[in-house]
């Protein structure tokens, strides 16, 4: 039989039996007292009270047994047939007709919750025997016999009803678990195709840029500068291939200022030392500071005379700021010319809700601070 109470759609056949056994109880009263005030003779009244306490107590049993996960235990399905049977036989008892309802019909009901299929008939079965027997042995209206039957046709009903909701329901779970398992098996064969991607993309990118600049630097061995230039360009390639892998945003924030940096290195043929702390998702006020970035690094390459630039960024408190300085010939700000180094890095900075500072003097170099909120 296994455990049914494992299967979800027990919470419904537990209402259902519920629901029977109400109904059940409350026909069961409303018999007994039309007996009490309309039998002739007059019935053993203790016995009806009897029956009715019994019958109360046996439905508030139920109701325990659902709430507390004992409704499918054979003892308990054993202990409610017998407060069925003791309902059969009170009317005769007491001496009056037929008094207990629908009770014993929903016991049927719990022999199936309980139970399977094949045993709720058996055990119908043997209730409409029994309980036709009884109707002898009171000798009650023969026609009182053909009502046992109810039990088989109950059993037969109720039985099949529940076996097929609860095989339903095992389909049910098992489809779910074997999608749910197919779902995994394709995950993990994505996440499989993505790292032999990811390989393979490695591969070719060493293929395209180590192996290349190996052979670069191998022909051009008696260059010392040009050999160094070929190694600084393959560091800094390699160290923006694994800052590609590493970060977990699309539209990288360090990504954008790493091709700032190489673009200006390839185009000047000088040195910039980065720092980059922080990395973000881009978005308008990142953008503005990438390309104020990018004037400055060109400027500093352009007019400082030194072959080596300084770039720091981060982010604290909710505000992106960078630094670009280098140590050359620096300017003297109130008496040089400010109108493009203010168009293109002030103003877009400022446009952008943040602040660009320029700092320098003749022979101490320059440096431009770039501060831009990014809410």
């Amino acid at each position: 039989m296994g455990d049914p109470h494992l299967l979800p759609v027990d919470r419904t056949l537990t209402r259902v039996v519920i629901l029977m056994r109400l109904l059940g109880w409350a026909w069961m009263v409303i018999l007994i007292l039309v007996a009490m005030f309309t039998a002739e003779p007059e019935p053993d009244i203790p016995i009806l009270v009897g029956a009715v306490l019994l019958g109360t107590a046996g439905t508030g049993l139920t109701l325990v047994a659902a709430k507390r996960g004992f409704l499918g235990e054979i003892w308990y399905v054993a202990l409610d047939g017998a407060i069925a049977l003791l309902l059969v036989s009170a009317g005769w008892l007491a001496g009056t007709d037929f008094i207990s309802g629908g009770y014993p019909a929903s016991w049927v009901f719990i022999v199936a919750f309980a139970t399977n299929f094949r045993s709720t008939i058996v055990i119908g079965a043997i209730a409409a025997i029994v309980f036709a027997l009884l109707h002898l042995v009171m000798d009650l209206d023969q026609t009182r016999l053909f009502g046992s039957v109810q039990f088989l046709v109950v059993a037969v009903v109720v039985g099949w009803a529940f076996e097929a909701l609860r095989e339903r329901d095992r389909l049910r779970i098992h489809a779910e678990e074997e999608r749910a398992q197919a779902e995994a098996d394709l995950a993990r064969e994505r996440e499989r195709s993505m790292r032999l991607e990811e390989r393979s993309q490695i591969a070719r990118r060493l293929h395209d840029s180590v192996l290349q600049t190996l052979k670069l630097i191998s022909d051009t061995s008696e260059d010392p500068a040009e050999v160094r230039y070929l190694a600084r360009v393959q560091e800094r390639d390699l160290r923006q291939t694994i800052n590609e892998y590493q970060s977990q945003h699309e539209d990288s924030f360090r990504a954008r200022l790493l091709d700032v940096r190489a673009t200006v290195e390839d185009r000047f043929r000088v040195e910039i030392e980065q720092v980059i702390r922080d990395d973000a998702e881009m978005n308008d006020a990142l953008r503005a500071v990438v390309a104020a970035t990018s004037e400055a690094l060109n400027n500093a390459a352009r007019h400082s005379g030194m072959q080596q630039i300084d770039l720091f960024s981060e982010i604290h408190d909710g505000v992106a700021q960078v630094n670009v300085r280098d140590r050359g010939t620096g300017f003297d700000p109130e008496t040089v010319a400010r109108g493009g180094l203010a168009d293109s890095i002030v103003n877009r900075v400022e446009a952008a809700g943040g602040a660009a500072e320029v700092r320098s003097a003749p022979g101490k170099g320059t440096e431009i601070e770039i501060r831009v909120p990014l809410s």
